[in-house]
């Protein structure tokens, strides 16, 4: 039940990870590789609340300041992936919402 809870949440932070990164950058209007920045930066806010009130909600005992760290640290190598690669086009903007997945759970297993 446990594994099916955790998928449930992944699942949620990719959606609102998606959403939130994509809605600022829309509702912003920025553009000329800015758009990059705010992307990263929602993906990791959406990511990581939807992350904190999951864990909040099944009264885990992660480390918040852990989480965000690596959430931002692997949005940040995703953004970074962006700019080394040859532009294959809407695949690269999933790179931030993956790192920022990916760095979640890595910061919060790191502090064990």
């Amino acid at each position: 039940m446990n594994i099916i809870v955790t998928l449930i949440v992944i699942v949620l932070q990719l959606f609102v990870g998606y959403a939130v990164g994509l809605g600022a950058a829309m509702a912003l209007g920025v553009g000329n590789g800015l758009e990059l920045l705010v992307i990263g930066v929602g993906n990791t806010l959406g990511v990581w609340g939807v992350g904190a009130l999951a864990a909040k909600l099944r009264r885990s005992g992660i480390s918040y300041v852990a989480s965000l760290l690596g959430t931002a640290v692997c949005a940040s190598l995703g953004i970074a992936l962006i700019l080394l690669t040859p532009a294959t086009g809407f695949v690269q903007l999933l790179y931030p919402l993956v790192g920022a997945v990916i760095g979640y759970y890595l910061g919060g297993w790191l502090r064990r």
